[in-house]
């Protein structure tokens, strides 16, 4: 799952949703050095995730798009089903989208200095983007996929590869998508509940 996800999964406290955003931009050792509330928020990020890669319908999902995109799929699903979880908000959430992102993005800036400067900068352009509420556009998750894409390119220079391309593909396959996500998305719900329980 990717940000939208992470952040509606946390425990809600602003040290789990920084937790549930910088597992994406702080590698194990500096985990280590993050306040113990954070790094929680990275562990239930981790199980997110893990979770994610094992299911059946999201591995249905990547198989939508695998013809085209073969490992790459994953990552374009990923921020997918965010769009289609901005788009469809209010069957999970009571609270408005958009008040959610702001209280998501006030919780993340009040603790970024806790972070690394590389993570800090990523982070605060994700914030001052509006990514969150971006996702309810086609435009926004284009948008989205292009900088995953730059961020690919600068890591991995040799797999380099344009995932807004992808949008056909997307948008042929959308209604498959999102009935996979309604199924998916209330089962990730119920576990991330249960590991927050275990906590």
């Amino acid at each position: 799952m990717n940000f939208l996800a992470h952040l509606h999964l946390s425990t809600g406290t602003p040290a789990s949703m920084l937790g549930g955003i910088a597992a994406d931009f702080v590698r194990q050792p500096q985990v280590l050095l993050l306040p113990p509330d954070v790094q929680e928020g990275v562990k239930l990020h981790r199980r997110i995730d893990s979770f994610t890669d094992s299911n059946i319908t999201v591995r249905h999902s990547i198989g939508r798009l695998s013809h085209n995109w073969h490992w790459f799929s994953g990552i374009i699903v990923d921020i997918y089903y965010d769009h289609i979880l901005a788009c469809e908000w209010s069957n999970y959430s009571d609270e408005p989208l958009d008040v959610f992102s702001q209280r998501s993005y006030d919780s993340l800036n009040s603790l970024l200095m806790l972070l690394p400067e590389d993570a800090q900068r990523g982070i605060g352009q994700f914030i001052s983007d509006d990514r969150l509420f971006r996702y309810t556009t086609l435009d926004g998750i284009e948008d989205t996929l292009a900088r995953v894409s730059d961020r690919i390119e600068k890591r991995m220079p040799k797999h380099a590869v344009r995932l807004e391309q992808a949008m056909p593909d997307l948008a042929a396959s959308h209604a498959g998508l999102v009935s996979d996500f309604r199924i998916f998305y209330p089962e990730l719900i119920a576990y991330a509940h249960r590991c927050k329980l275990g906590m």
